[in-house]
């Protein structure tokens, strides 16, 4: 496999390393060593990849276990899988939907929620408690869809609202 580290020789071609114009011989081997590291790296994707190929489409409870792990290593607050009280309520959402589909979405804390549905109910939906709700629940299914991504998960949209869900891997 031909080396993808931007080294050749001393001379430094790629800004991905730590020292993207190396002044000495230590910073020239610390770039040496971030390309080896970075070689090694996408040398052991690659074989991963390669024995994931034969292996059955992840079970949809390992899906869903993965993904919040995922959001929680991003630094989210995962609330728990259990009906939410007042306490817990607000962050991250992930669960299986009515048809066994992995569902991501945000809950912003319940004052915000109670605010603007009163303000929703009392037909004044350009009051500042739901625009603030509409602004924080546009935002964060943005930076979720986003994050996701980013984790590699494909998505669909639910059918009305918020939220994402996750499809599963196809093998």
């Amino acid at each position: 496999m031909p080396s993808t580290s931007g080294i050749s020789g001393d001379k430094y071609l790629a800004p991905a390393h730590p020292f993207p114009d190396p002044k000495n011989d230590a910073e020239r081997e610390a770039n040496r060593q971030a390309a080896d590291d970075y070689d090694r790296q996408e040398e052991a994707a690659d074989v991963l990849l390669r024995l994931a190929e034969g292996l059955p489409p992840v079970a949809i409870e390992v899906l869903l276990e993965q993904v919040r792990l995922d959001l929680a290593t991003a630094g989210l607050h995962v609330a728990p899988p259990q009906p939410l009280t007042d306490e817990d309520q607000g962050g991250v959402v992930v669960y299986l939907d009515d048809d066994a589909q992995v569902v991501v979405d945000w809950l912003p804390h319940a004052r915000l929620d109670r605010a603007a549905l009163d303000m929703v109910e009392a037909d004044r939906a350009d009051d500042e408690a739901v625009i603030r709700y509409e602004t924080v629940r546009s935002a964060m299914d943005t930076a979720l869809g986003t994050i996701l991504t980013g984790f590699r998960y494909a998505t669909r949209r639910p059918e009305f609202g918020y939220g994402h869900i996750v499809l599963p891997s196809t093998g």
